[in-house]
Formats: C-alpha cells, structure tokens, sequence
C-alpha cells in the first residue's frame, strides 16, 4: 500500500524509499505526507534490518516498542528516504536506530526512532520438508 521501494539492503542495515503520493498526503492544505505513512515505513524498514542481521535464519519479529521523534514535515511532493540498522541482538531482542529524511536532504532528518522487537524464532527454518 505504501509503494515501498528497498534500495539496499546490508548485513545489518537496510534502505528503503517511499515515493510522495496523493493518497499518503495527511494534510491536504500542506501537501505533506502523513506521519502515520512515515511511521509505517519506519517499523516495517526496522523488522527488515532485524530480518538482514539474523540471515540466514528466518525469524518472525513483531514490534515491542517504537520511540519516534517526528522533527519536522517533508515537503510537499517529496519522496522519504529511510535508514534502519539493526545495532544489537540478544537472544529474545533486537534493537534497531531509524531515520528519515526526504530526498535530497540526508542531514535534515523528518523522524528518528528507536525500535525493540521480539525475536521469535522458527525451528523448521532453512530445513528442506520431509528430512
């Protein structure tokens, strides 16, 4: 629904682009993207900086905590950049930093955000059905 794009996608890292749309717009007066739309881009870039770091394993990781500091709107028509990095793995627990910014500004950023999500392992994962 958000037309996420993944630009990169590292050991414990990813990036991830949300391109500006009229459907994502929250104030129609602005033409600013809705902080809901940005937030939504940001737990869904921290699950996949968690899915990088714990590869090859495959783990489900619902989000348990999610600290966002929203500084400042984008600017109308601008597409969302994301960065998550997943900086710190226990064994029930990952920990992930996010920021945000619109394209063009990299150190001027929207949101940041702290994440916690809990690490749900599965035990049939990477085995082939039937061994």
């Amino acid at each position: 629904m958000l037309g996420l794009e993944v630009l990169s996608a590292e050991e414990n890292a990813v990036r991830v682009r949300v391109p500006w749309r009229e459907d994502l717009v929250g104030n129609p007066e602005t033409g600013v993207m809705h902080g809901g739309a940005i937030f939504a881009m940001m737990d869904h870039a921290g699950g996949m900086a968690v899915t990088c770091r714990t590869f090859p394993t495959f783990e489900i990781t619902p989000t348990i905590d999610f600290r966002v500091d929203h500084l400042r709107g984008p600017e109308k028509g601008a597409a969302v950049f994301c960065e998550a990095t997943c900086y710190r793995l226990t064994t029930h627990v990952a920990f992930v930093r996010i920021t945000t910014w619109e394209e063009g500004n990299e150190d001027e950023p929207i949101a940041t955000g702290l994440a916690t999500y809990t690490r749900l392992k599965i035990e049939t994962a990477g085995k082939v059905v039937g061994q």
